[in-house]
Parts: structure tokens; C-alpha cells; sequence
């Protein structure tokens, strides 16, 4: 089977990936605030995980087994990391080589929108973060898989770009083009294949046809990815003060007002 693009630049990108040398983007407008965006996402995937560290856990789209490692480090083992890259797959593999509990996770190839490779009805908890369903370019259908491979009563926690943070970043990129092709269709290109940018309107709506309870709708950030970047790396290096400021975003990241401005949005629902 012909690899998608996707595939492709993620392949090439993997080696550096963990060090933080990503894909070149399209525009160098985008504000990401991306530690507190971790922060944010790390504190609501707590509120959900189950406490009893022998669940099913499905982190799809896990990349280089960022979010892998946090749980390993908490002492859950039984982990299955998806992604459509073999490279990436590779890199988690590395990361997680030497982390006690590895031998119990999974790293399996698999395109999110058809996961033909698992059965339903497997796992205790699910979770894809940081834009592998937008990147599938078929978000109904990933959100589908997502809940059936999930045991009865499991959360799904997914979490994509949002679409109306992009407008004004296209805009001042120059790029009006881009900016009316995504609020007409939904599709931006960032890099150098198209995604998915959706309102939590959009993404909760494919919750439900899933037949999901959506239980939060989260943004990530909501605030800090508005400020200048050289202003919030100050903050980010004051660790008191970028604790005063990520309780902030707590206490406001779930206003449904704030939230398709947000850095992120991230959705938390439930099967029934």
C-alpha cells in the first residue's frame, strides 16, 4: 500500500522529533504555547485514567511514546501505542527501551481511521493526542474506531488543533487563501499534506454519532498561546509564576466560549 503523505514526512521527520526538530511549516505565524498545551492535556488524561494500573490502554496516534512513558512512569504496563509511521514507531521503541514495564506495551502499526488490527471492545481507556485524527483527513471514522475498540463505560479523550485559532495566524501569514478554504472546508495545511482544523461543535458532534457521552470539552491553552513568545518563555522559566498562570488556564480551559479560540481542543467523553 502506497504511503500517504503524512506517512512519508513523519517517516523522515522521527530521527528528530523527540529533540525538537519538526517538520518545516507552510507559515511561521502559529502559536502552540505547547508546554502549557501538555500541561493542560497531562491534568485532564489524570482526571480520567482509571487508578488500577493493569487496564487496556490505547494511546493511537502515539508518535515517539511521549505519553507512553508518562504512564510507564506511573506504573501502568499494559499499553498499545498506534501510529501510521514506522519511524516514529521506531523512536518510541528507543525511548521506551530502558523504562521499566516495557516489555508489556505494544507498539503496533495501524492508520487510526481503520484499525483493523484490533478488536473491539479491548480497551479501558483511549486516548489519541495532538492531531492524529485531523491528520487521518477522515475524523468521523477515526472517532468510530476510537469507540469501538473501547470496552463498555471507557473514556476517549482526543485532542486536535481548532479551526478558528488558525484563521487569524493564516491572516497575518499573508495566506487569505488558506484562511477561506479552512473556514469553508475545514482543511488546513500546515505542513506539507492537509488536516482537519474543527470546532468542539464538530468534534463533539462526532462523539455522539460514535454513540459517545461527552463528558468535557477542554481548550489547551486557552490564554498562554495568545501572548508574544519571547514574553511567555519568561514566564515558562519562573516556575512559580507558571504555576499561577496554568491554574488560570484551568480554571477557565472548559468555558465553551473560550474553547475554538484555544491552542487545542480536546474532547472527553464515555461509552455507553
Amino acid at each position: 500500500m502506497r504511503k500517504s503523505k503524512v506517512e512519508e514526512l513523519y517517516d523522515q521527520y522521527a530521527k528528530g522529533y523527540s529533540t525538537g526538530i519538526e517538520m518545516p511549516e507552510r507559515f511561521s505565524t502559529g502559536r502552540a504555547a505547547m508546554s502549557f498545551a501538555d500541561d493542560i492535556t497531562w491534568h485532564f488524561l489524570l482526571k480520567y485514567l482509571p487508578v488500577d494500573k493493569s487496564i487496556e490502554i490505547l494511546d493511537a496516534g502515539g508518535g515517539d511514546g511521549i505519553w507512553a512513558l508518562k504512564l510507564l512512569e506511573l506504573g501502568y504496563r499494559k499499553i498499545t501505542l498506534t501510529d501510521i509511521s514506522r519511524g516514529m514507531l521506531e523512536e518510541a521503541r528507543i525511548r521506551l527501551q530502558d523504562i521499566k514495564g516495557r516489555e508489556e506495551v505494544t507498539l503496533l502499526r495501524s492508520d487510526i481511521a481503520n484499525m483493523k488490527e484490533i478488536e473491539a471492545n479491548l480497551f479501558d481507556f483511549v486516548f489519541s493526542q495532538y492531531d492524529a485524527v485531523s491528520y487521518s483527513m477522515k475524523p468521523k471514522e477515526a472517532i468510530r474506531e476510537l469507540a469501538r475498540v473501547a470496552k463498555p463505560s471507557a473514556y476517549i479523550s482526543v485532542s486536535l488543533d481548532t479551526k478558528y485559532r488558525r484563521v487569524p495566524e493564516l491572516i497575518e501569514a499573508g495566506l487569505i487563501n488558506d484562511a477561506e478554504l479552512l473556514l469553508n472546508t475545514n482543511i488546513n495545511y500546515d505542513y506539507d499534506f492537509p488536516q482537519f482544523n474543527l470546532t468542539w461543535e464538530e468534534l463533539t458532534g462526532f462523539y455522539t454519532k460514535a454513540g459517545l457521552i461527552v463528558h468535557e470539552v477542554i481548550g489547551a491553552p486557552v490564554f498562554m498561546h495568545q501572548v508574544k513568545e519571547a514574553v511567555r518563555k519568561q514566564f515558562e522559566e519562573n516556575p512559580l509564576l507558571k504555576q499561577r498562570l496554568l491554574q488560570m488556564e484551568l480554571m477557565h480551559c472548559t468555558n465553551r466560549s473560550l474553547v475554538n479560540f484555544a491552542g487545542h481542543l480536546m474532547v472527553i467523553g464515555q461509552k455507553t
